[in-house]
C-alpha cells in the first residue's frame, strides 16, 4: 500500500494544471500521480516536505500529541529518505522543470535537519547542519533571500 507520509508525491499534469484556474475539486482533467523514490530521488522535496512536518508537528505537540508524533515519526523518516537518495526532484521528473526546477537540494536537507533538531532536541540533526554537510551546502554569513528554491537564510536563523 502507498503510504504518502513515507513518499513524497505530486498529484496532477504541471502543464495542464498551470493552465487551470479552477478549484483542485472542481477539475475533470486526469490527475495522475508522481513520486519520487530510490530510484527517481528527490532530496528537495522529501527534505522540504520533512521541514514541513517536523515544524508543524511543534504546533501540535500540546493539541494532539499523537498526530504531532506521527508527524515527527515520518518528518525522520524523509529526511533519511532524502539525505541516503540525493538527488533532484525536477531531473527525476522533468515534466516539473519548467515550473519547479531545483537549482539544489542541500540547502533543504538543512532546513530540514534545521526543524528536525528543534523538533528533537537531537544533536545529530544539529551536528548535519554545523558539520560536514552545513560546509558543503551553506554559504553562511551571506544568503540574500528565502525562496521555495533557496532556504540557506532561514537555516541560519
Amino acid at each position: 500500500m502507498f503510504d504518502v507520509l513515507k513518499s513524497p508525491w505530486q498529484v496532477g499534469d504541471p502543464v495542464a494544471d498551470h493552465k487551470c484556474w479552477e478549484r483542485p475539486e472542481d477539475m475533470t482533467e486526469a490527475r495522475p500521480l508522481i513520486q519520487v523514490n530510490a530510484s527517481y530521488p528527490g532530496s528537495d522535496i522529501a527534505a522540504e516536505t520533512a521541514a514541513a512536518m517536523a515544524s508543524a508537528s511543534l504546533v501540535f505537540k500540546k493539541t494532539d500529541s499523537t498526530y504531532s508524533s506521527t508527524l515527527l515519526k515520518h518528518a525522520k523518516e524523509l529526511f533519511t529518505f532524502a539525505d541516503k537518495n540525493r538527488g533532484y526532484y525536477s531531473e527525476s521528473i522533468p515534466e516539473v522543470q519548467t515550473y519547479y526546477n531545483s537549482t539544489g537540494y542541500g540547502d533543504e536537507l538543512l532546513w530540514a535537519a534545521s526543524w528536525l533538531y528543534h523538533a528533537t532536541g537531537d544533536d545529530s540533526y544539529l551536528q548535519f547542519v554545523t558539520g560536514q554537510d552545513g560546509e558543503d551546502y551553506a554559504n553562511w554569513g551571506s544568503p540574500t533571500w528565502f525562496s521555495w528554491d533557496n532556504k540557506l537564510a532561514g537555516t541560519q536563523v
